[in-house]
């Protein structure tokens, strides 16, 4: 009986150490993100970036999450700038971000 309970309890740690360790699910931003006048609304995953003739990527993020700019156009590679929730910034002209 003892070694049934050490096993039943046993398990239910493994299983409440295992939902820890598994991250949660993408969910969208909060908010409205501008890009270089480009309003989007909510926002979520890897967003590519309009071409425009800047050297930098305007933008204003009134979402409750950051948001991670990009040189690529599918967000591979190192990040290049990054504009915190609830701020404004001008990263290097940027091909693409994500916010989540």
């Amino acid at each position: 009986m003892k070694l049934r309970i050490a096993g039943v309890l046993g398990a239910a740690a493994v299983a409440g150490m295992v939902a820890v360790l598994v991250p949660g699910t993408a969910q969208a931003a909060n908010g409205i993100l501008v890009s270089n006048g480009r309003v989007l609304v909510n926002p979520t995953g890897c967003v590519r970036i309009a071409l425009t003739d800047l050297d930098t990527t305007a933008v204003s993020n009134t979402t409750d999450q950051d948001a991670t700019f990009y040189a690529s156009i599918d967000c591979s590679g190192d990040p290049i700038g990054t504009v915190t929730a609830g701020a404004d910034g001008t990263p290097p002209m940027a091909g693409s971000f994500t916010i989540n």
